[in-house]
């Protein structure tokens, strides 16, 4: 298995505001890093890299439905590339109004907001 979920890069359905790096640290649980790249449903759009004290993991996830034109996007389970770490449950990705990113695991195991990879806190 790979480290890094290959993302198309070919013309799609995901919204331009979804593209791109995005970045979550974690209090005490290290750093999530998450690229979204174009793609059709059924096309893997994210990747999604996990890395703490105790583990380092990739997931890739594949996109569920058609957006809006502004999202939500819906993803469908993120499965593990990478590591020993347990498959993702599907997840709702939408843009905040001050340009943040939320991923939401539909299964109600919570949310994460992240931020532009360049926009380091």
């Amino acid at each position: 298995m790979s480290d890094t979920a290959t993302v198309p890069d070919s013309a799609g359905l995901v919204p331009e505001g979804f593209l791109g790096e995005w970045e979550a640290r974690v209090d005490g649980a290290g750093t999530r890093r998450l690229t979204l790249g174009q793609g059709q449903v059924g096309e893997r759009v994210l990747s999604l890299v996990v890395d703490d004290a105790h583990r380092h993991c990739a997931f890739a996830a594949e996109l569920a439905q058609p957006p809006d034109v502004d999202g939500p996007l819906r993803l469908g389970a993120a499965d593990v590339t990478s590591g020993t770490c347990t498959p993702g449950a599907p997840s709702l990705l939408t843009l905040l109004p001050d340009g943040r990113l939320k991923r939401e695991d539909t299964g109600g195991a919570g949310s994460l907001i992240y931020r532009r990879s360049a926009e380091r806190p």
